[in-house]
């Protein structure tokens, strides 16, 4: 079964004029996944037919963020893994950046930063296989310093900062803290010096399959089996 493509997650709508400058995307690929014996970047989705390997997991983070409306680029963040990445179809630059300072997630992001100065970045961690084009464009049309996807847009804990569109000023504040030794993207959710806005993953089907966190085993055959299912249906609509 075909793994379903952006267009069965979300049509991509046209290209929109910004006065704020340009979006960079930016797969975060450099996560050990020790919990799975090795790099999630490298994990494959189920194939178009039974038995045949589909896409990496960063591949089909690639090809999301490639198909979101604005997104001019894309930038991986694979730490010291390293990735290898195939071509998508709009025919965007896809380029490797090595680690910013610090450690985990905000080392990616911050290497990103660094790479693309003056650039907003549509931020989607490789272990988020679920996340439809539909809500990464709705992240890339903010106008928040800091737009991550949520669970449950009245609790700040359930925001997602490795699903969101990150600003310069959110940038800037995520390297200040990192300076002061603190390498968590989570609590810059909840700066009160940011004009944070988050949008509601619910909007686009169970949120907690939504925003899937691939970091067990049981996660990984969890994300296949939906994105099986979520396949079939949309080859049910294409022959219908």
């Amino acid at each position: 079964m075909k793994p379903p493509g952006p267009d069965a997650a979300g049509a991509k709508r046209g290209e929109p004029s910004s006065p704020r400058g340009p979006i960079a995307g930016v797969v975060l690929a450099g996560g050990a996944g020790r919990r799975l014996g090795g790099s999630k970047a490298v994990l494959r989705l189920p194939g178009s037919r039974s038995g045949e390997p589909g896409p990496t997991l960063v591949d089909w983070a690639v090809t999301r963020l490639a198909a979101v409306a604005g997104v001019e680029e894309i930038v991986v963040a694979a730490g010291d893994f390293g990735a290898e990445v195939g071509p998508v179809d709009r025919g965007l630059r896809v380029s490797l950046a090595p680690d910013g300072p610090g450690s985990g997630p905000a080392a990616g992001v911050l290497g990103a930063a660094r790479s693309r100065p003056s650039h907003h970045l549509l931020v989607l961690a490789c272990d988020l296989p679920l996340v439809p084009v539909a809500l990464l464009d709705d992240l890339a049309a903010s106008d928040a310093e800091l737009a991550p996807a949520t669970t449950d847009p009245g609790d700040p804990r359930s925001m997602n900062p490795t699903c969101a569109l990150w600003a310069p000023p959110a940038l800037e504040r995520l390297a200040a803290r990192i300076e002061e030794g603190d390498n968590r993207l989570y609590p810059l959710t909840r700066c009160a010096g940011l004009r944070v806005e988050p949008v509601d993953a619910g909007r686009f089907g169970d949120p907690e399959d939504v925003l899937l966190n691939v970091n067990t085993a049981a996660d990984w055959e969890r994300a296949r089996g939906l994105v099986e299912r979520e396949s079939a249906r949309h080859s049910r609509r294409a022959g219908g």
